[in-house]
């Protein structure tokens, strides 16, 4: 069951919301891109790239959490689809990657339910 209301995706028990959170990314911690969220929830991302990734690659991101105290996440991540020129899984998303966060801390995965359910309500 699904419910739109501003941008704002409540699917299980876990908020989607249309965001554009710039996030940093790679394999390797010391050599990160950068690019920007299209959705962000406390499961994940769609990463907004032309990186060429494949689906099951493993990678690090690193993004700020908007707020009174801005809060920095930093976990694995999963790439769970891809969208870009020859794979269209959403052709209403720009080309890039859905992302599942792996290891995301508690404290963390507070601070992004938080940031959510107060956007939800603007």
């Amino acid at each position: 069951m699904q419910q739109q209301n501003k941008g704002l995706t409540e699917r299980r028990s876990s908020l989607q919301l249309k965001t554009d959170v710039r996030v940093y990314y790679g394999a390797l911690q010391s050599k990160l891109l950068t690019g920007y969220s299209v959705d962000l929830s406390t499961g994940g991302a769609f990463l907004t790239t032309d990186y060429p990734f494949d689906v099951d690659d493993s990678i690090t991101v690193k993004f700020s959490i908007p707020g009174k105290e801005e809060k920095t996440v930093s976990c694995k991540a999963r790439v769970t689809w891809v969208n870009n020129g020859t794979n269209q899984c959403k052709p209403e998303y720009p080309p890039g990657a859905g992302l599942q966060f792996v290891d995301l801390a508690e404290e963390d995965l507070q601070s992004m339910a938080s940031f959510l359910e107060i956007e939800a309500t603007w």
